[in-house]
């Protein structure tokens, strides 16, 4: 059980648009006078908060160290947003309607005996989704967000990536965290449009205005307050982009930290640990809630773990300012190193004009799990049925920090393709595991126009306003958008790209896409006509690197 030392009184408000929405107060014991509140808001029910954090049975339990904070003089407040758990309305998720009851919501708590008008908001993942959300409506008495793993453009991050749809999150996060969660509460799953979510989400392929009510991406530039944007490697296909782009787009104080988490659960076990929040989110709600000098102000705007070498670096913004442009050729020629359907390379130098093209077919009858297979002993192979490149070992450390492109040159004998890619370190040594994964990315081939107010040299910004199909047979250049990334890849390590049109189920869970009916060869090609690369932002190392100030 969740060691929660006081019990919660219930409050109420009506919204703006008619609906009763309800919360739990949490109080911190023997404090006299106001306190500041932080206050979280999901359709997790408030009355499952007796459940504890075990992330591998509970994965909505995303509200942090309660009783951390209430030791610390805060008053803690749990809201159902509208239509979940106790609160009335319809439920539509991270809607402009639902951040503006939340907006409501937090003017109700300014207002009352108990508060002292300061409001900061807290937890990951839907919880964060409210913080971006709620924001974007401006509540006056809301001074400060700790934005832990959270996406801020629904239909990029998290519905349809690259135009592809999702379908595995989608389906185990609303059955499993929400709706049957309400059955087991004797809450209706039909009531409140709780069971229209998905089918009103797959009704939208395209970013259109009702997508866009559901993305607070489009207002977080009229942002103005601190914003603590934390996002986490292990959770960069779900929630990454959304903390890099909050951060991006904020306009007042603010500061970006991206953690080591590993995986999902790691993830959520790193947000109930006390001394991360002590360390990290306690000193930035105590500042700007209690006005208190914590130095928070004085830390690193920005700080980045980097995976292969387990440190955490700091930089004045991000992209970090001293990062350049490096390319890695997509080539013909055989790595040497994998078991794949080609075992391509990736170089240095630009293909030559015989660099040739890599072809493959679709459904793939040796795919088990996704596109992995088993080997001859039944033990999953997940590279074995998707085209490779790999590069030579590295002869020197490198450090790849930043943004990154694929720019593929592709065909298809279809009219449309799917391309689905995954850039991995291949670590050296003992005890290290076969793989790391430093970033992904993911495109529909007829969603190719990019929004030239919004693209930059290394992030491409898709419209995703109409499908537009390919011509069978003629060579596209595709530009896929990578998630942010950094890794150093030491001395005698390799990066190997995978691409696909399709992902494991095994390695890739739960942020699986919609196969749909493809069938059909698709083209790859990789010579001086076509020359398909990576293009990253690399880091010096070595003698400008040690001038770094270390986190």
């Amino acid at each position: 059980m969740v060691d929660v030392n006081v019990q919660p009184f219930e409050i109420e408000t009506r919204t703006r648009h008619g609906d009763m929405v309800r919360a739990d107060v949490y109080l911190p014991a023997g404090t006299d006078g106001p306190v500041p509140v932080l206050l979280g808001a999901s359709p997790y029910q408030k009355a499952l908060r007796r459940l504890p954090p075990v992330p591998s049975v509970f994965p909505f339990i995303e509200y942090g160290p309660m009783q951390l904070y209430l030791d610390q003089g805060y008053a803690y407040v749990a809201m159902d947003v509208p239509g979940m758990g106790r609160s009335e309305g319809i439920w539509d998720p991270v809607s402009r309607a639902e951040g503006e009851a939340i907006h409501d919501m937090i003017e109700h708590v300014a207002q009352q005996d108990w508060a002292t008008g300061r409001v900061g908001m807290i937890g990951m993942s839907y919880y964060c989704w409210s913080q971006w959300n709620a924001a974007r409506t401006r509540p006056p008495s809301l001074k400060c967000l700790g934005a832990f793993d959270g996406a801020t453009d629904m239909y990029r991050d998290w519905m349809y990536q690259g135009g592809i749809p999702i379908q595995g999150f989608l389906n185990s996060w609303l059955y499993g965290s929400v709706l049957l969660q309400h059955m087991a509460k004797d809450l209706s799953l039909a009531d409140h449009g709780r069971g229209d979510v998905l089918s009103r989400m797959y009704e939208h392929p395209f970013d259109d205005e009702w997508q866009r009510r559901r993305s607070p991406f489009w207002e977080l530039d009229q942002v103005d307050i601190p914003v603590f944007s934390i996002g986490s490697w292990g959770k960069a296909a779900l929630h990454l982009r959304g903390n890099f782009e909050g951060f991006r787009l904020v306009k007042g104080p603010k500061q970006l930290l991206i953690v080591g988490a590993q995986s999902f659960a790691e993830t959520q076990r790193l947000f109930f640990e006390e001394d991360f929040h002590r360390t990290e989110l306690l000193p930035w709600y105590d500042h700007h809630l209690k006005g208190l000098e914590t130095g928070v102000m004085d830390r690193p705007k920005v700080r980045f773990f980097v995976q292969g070498e387990a440190k955490t670096h700091a930089a004045p913004d991000w992209p970090p300012p001293d990062a350049f442009v490096s390319e890695l050729f997509l080539n013909g020629a055989r790595s040497g190193h994998e078991e794949s359907l080609n075992d391509g390379s990736l170089t240095d130098a630009a293909p030559a004009a015989d660099g040739g093209a890599t072809s493959w077919s679709y459904p793939d009858p040796k795919w088990m799990a996704g596109v992995t297979t088993l080997d001859r002993q039944g033990m999953p192979h997940h590279t074995a049925r998707v085209v490779t490149f790999t590069t030579a070992s590295f002869e020197r450390d490198r450090e790849f920090t930043g943004q990154g492109v694929l720019h593929l040159f592709g065909s298809s004998d279809q009219t449309d393709m799917d391309i689905v890619v995954k850039l991995s370190l291949l670590p050296e040594g003992e005890g290290k595991p076969p793989f790391v994964k430093v970033t992904q990315g993911w495109l529909r081939a007829s969603h190719r126009t990019e929004d030239p107010a919004l693209t930059t040299e290394l992030r491409p910004f898709l419209k995703h306003d109409r499908a537009e199909p390919i011509e069978r047979g003629t060579v596209y250049e595709f530009r896929i958008e990578l998630l942010p990334m950094s890794v150093l890849v030491r001395k005698g390590e390799r990066l190997r790209l995978e691409i696909s049109n399709w992902e494991s189920a095994i390695t890739e869970a739960p942020m699986t896409h919609w196969y749909g009916q493809k069938v059909g060869t698709d083209t790859y090609h990789h010579d001086a006509a076509s020359p398909s690369r990576l293009r990253l932002h690399e880091r010096p190392r070595g003698s400008l690197a040690a001038k770094e100030t270390q986190a």
